[in-house]
């Protein structure tokens, strides 16, 4: 039942494309978070061309020899956000690694001289920091296993640490006819290793595309080694690469910094020439990667959010600042008398009185008639006249 479980969960998510995901967890920061102190050649006297740097938070390592043969990995970490009763850190690396022969050149096979077999790709980790260990059962692959087979299948691994679910699980897309697992011949699709429960929301899950012929991938893990050895029985396809993906899982006290001491990857070429016929051509090709550190990133938890409210930034008076009367005023407000053309009144001014000579004459209605008396255009031509003939007199003085 977990079984048919853990495979109706990794169809649910469709992972018809080959990808690496994940939800619930945070990818370390390169040479902040994860960093290492050195990377040098397995046998550096030979193959001294290794080479080591970060792009981004992906870590690149890998080697080659004089004849071209390569191997090189990818690397990258991940820490659980998930709270598991258990007062430590989860950490997931993920190590995808590839062995791959020159041009005329051969992975190292060992189907005629199987007493001097070689791996064609190993992948080991080892640590003595007490403060942490491997978790081999839920490092994928966490068992020993082989495929017989010509073609090509997609291989999918799960991992997952929640507070309610944990577990971890291999498996495979549709084989082609023939396909052996482990001496059982497979024909659909299902799954090579599982463990555990894996829930949705915190996991990380990947999925590659893998050519198939006859090899063993064996594996032998403790608390402090994780070791990966892949072998090649055939050599049909010997001048192809070989490629698997391997789930490093770290469990550490909380808040604790865990060392590695190596992560050694490494792959076997056939260099004599004479295949199966010189079981002493083997060239061994890697990468050592000593004095890795991980540790937690900085992380805070969002905050929940809240329904905003607006709120006053002063404090309101306890007294309100008007407060109508109860009853009615009886005051009478006196309003500004009107002026004479109906417009509201202004303040007096006193002005100038102007004398007019004929004072003791009525005045004449029509301001256009001087017959009678002196209109208001009278004055003022009047007071013109007055006022020119002051100047002059003024001159002559």
């Amino acid at each position: 039942m977990l079984l048919l479980t853990l495979l109706s969960s990794v169809l649910a998510n469709a992972l018809s494309d080959t990808q690496t995901s994940y939800i619930g967890a945070n990818m370390l920061e390169g040479e902040v978070d994860i960093t290492f102190d050195a990377a040098s050649s397995v046998n550096p006297a030979e193959n001294p061309n290794s080479y080591s740097y970060f792009v981004g938070n992906t870590l690149y390592v890998g080697n080659e020899d004089s004849e071209g043969n390569s191997v090189d990995a990818i690397m990258e970490f991940f820490w659980f956000q998930s709270s598991i009763d258990r007062g430590s850190d989860f950490y997931v690396g993920i190590i995808k690694a590839r062995s791959t022969p020159a041009m005329g050149q051969e992975l190292y096979v060992g189907d005629w001289n199987d007493w001097d077999t070689q791996p064609v790709l190993s992948v080991e980790a080892l640590s003595e920091d007490t403060r942490g260990a491997f978790r081999w059962e839920w490092s994928v692959p966490f068992e020993s296993y082989g495929i017989d087979a010509y073609g090509q299948i997609q291989v999918g691994h799960q991992v997952g640490f929640g507070a309610t679910a944990q577990g971890s699980a291999m498996t495979h897309g549709e084989l082609p006819e023939g396909t052996n697992i482990n001496g059982i011949p497979i024909a659909a699709e299902g799954d090579i290793q599982a463990k555990g429960f894996i829930g949705s929301d915190y996991k990380i899950q990947t999925q590659y595309d893998i050519t198939l012929y006859e090899w063993d991938v064996y594996v032998n893990g403790r608390g402090d080694m994780m070791a990966w050895d892949t072998y090649l029985n055939l050599g049909a396809r010997a001048d192809q690469s070989a490629y698997h993906e391997y789930f490093l899982i770290v469990q550490v006290d909380e808040g604790e910094t865990f060392n590695i001491e190596e992560i050694n990857v490494l792959g076997n070429f056939d260099n004599s020439g004479w295949g199966d016929l010189n079981p002493w051509g083997n060239s061994e090709v890697g990468v050592t990667l000593s004095g890795l550190q991980i540790s937690a990133p900085f992380y805070e938890a969002p905050e929940e959010e809240e329904d905003w409210t607006w709120e006053p930034s002063y404090e309101p008076s306890s007294e309100p600042a008007y407060e109508p009367s109860s009853e009615p005023s009886d005051e009478v407000v006196e309003q500004p008398e009107d002026s004479q053309d109906g417009d509201p009144g202004f303040e007096e001014v006193d002005l100038p009185e102007i004398s007019n000579p004929n004072d003791s004459q009525e005045p004449v209605v029509s301001g256009c008639s001087t017959a009678g008396g002196m209109g208001t255009t009278g004055i003022a031509l009047a007071l013109v006249s007055l006022l020119v003939s002051s100047g002059r007199r003024k001159e002559q003085e």
